[in-house]
């Protein structure tokens, strides 16, 4: 028999046993889900009379709200609101909100690591706070000081239409993807759109092979201004073979679209969605409990159900709608954030030149 997750209130004075409920009492109380405290008394009793936490996010409320709001609020009784912006956009709004005095986000998060350093240097979002997971976190998806930490992070992979692309033809590793069979065939989003797209661009000519980026352009790959037309035309059968974050496919897959999932045998880059605590914070307490949450087993476990990693280590990799398992987390590509500002602007500017773009 599966044990229903259980969420247990501890007193401060005396610890009490799992009760499988969650309600108030005169004493304060600890949060602890499943024997993993994830806020102590104090933080959470000001949490809850905060009473809400407002998160500008990049990841789309399809994946967000079954895996993030609706498990934190039952855990917690917290209001969670959400504002989703591309992450470009969300910039733009946070720095300013900032500049006028005005920021009303608790938690934020992008998907570019540039952006990320940005709002820390401009100590936007330079809070420092060690979650109580803060151990059991990969150095790769926290910051050294707990400003930051890598709340999901999406593997890329290869989404084949099968009523385009027989069996026989379909590709397996990612150097298939310039056999001129697939000439005109595949489509993917233009580096430019943001984090997931330049890190996977990048992983293909540095993983890959060195000259992927004009091979892959001589065989009439179609560039994308971004990741929704790509799906649709993949869908649509207009194009046989895609490359995107694979909770995409997946959405698609459930749905009844002839959409294989297939991970790439040399591997994969990978997404992080990086957020932390605003430094303005009008609900501070509500937003620890929440960051709190997102690094906790609890929370990377319901995160996985979205199809992503969380960020906690010892949460299994997720699995696909067909029964395989998502490869480990760790035999991913992902670019540390001091990589990205080194090599940002040279590697988007060859880009550009090499796709005609400005």
């Amino acid at each position: 028999m599966r044990r229903k997750n259980c969420v247990t209130v501890i007193s401060s004075v005396i610890a009490a046993s799992c009760l499988c409920l969650f309600g108030s009492t005169a004493t304060a109380q600890a949060l602890v889900v499943d024997g993993e405290q994830i806020a102590d008394a104090k933080t959470f009793a000001a949490a809850k009379k905060e009473g809400k936490v407002l998160v500008y996010g990049t990841w789309p409320e399809r994946n967000w709200n079954p895996a993030v709001k609706a498990n934190f609020e039952k855990d917690t009784g917290i209001t969670l609101e959400f504002v989703r912006m591309t992450t470009q956009v969300l910039f733009q709004r946070v720095t300013a909100e900032a500049a006028a005095n005005r920021l009303a986000a608790d938690v934020i998060d992008v998907t570019d690591a540039i952006l990320l350093g940005q709002l820390m240097q401009r100590n936007i979002l330079n809070k420092p706070h060690k979650v109580p997971s803060f151990n059991r976190i990969p150095a790769d998806a926290k910051d050294p000081e707990g400003r930051w930490y890598a709340f999901m992070r999406l593997p890329i992979a290869i989404g084949i239409n099968t009523a385009v692309i027989k069996p026989a033809d379909e590709p397996k590793r990612w150097i298939d993807l310039l056999d001129p069979k697939y000439r005109g065939q595949i489509g993917t989003s233009s580096l430019d759109v943001g984090g997931s797209a330049f890190t996977t661009w990048l992983f293909l000519r540095e993983k890959i092979n060195p000259d992927y980026w004009s091979r892959i352009r001589e065989n009439k790959i179609r560039v994308y201004p971004s990741v929704a037309p790509v799906l649709t035309d993949l869908v649509r059968g207009e194009i046989g073979i895609g490359f995107m974050g694979v909770t995409s496919f997946q959405e698609q897959e459930r749905a009844g679209a002839p959409i294989k999932t297939v991970f790439p045998e040399e591997g994969s880059s990978l997404l992080s969605i990086q957020g932390g605590i605003a430094n303005s914070a009008t609900h501070p307490n509500a937003a620890i409990v929440l960051v709190n949450w997102l690094t906790s087993k609890r929370g990377s476990a319901a995160i996985a159900q979205q199809k992503a990693y969380g960020a906690h280590m010892d949460v299994p990799p997720p699995t696909l709608l067909d029964g395989r398992k998502f490869a480990p987390v760790d035999t991913l590509w992902d670019l540390p954030l001091d990589r990205w500002a080194k090599i940002r602007e040279p590697a988007s500017e060859e880009w550009r030149k090499l796709y005609g773009r400005r």
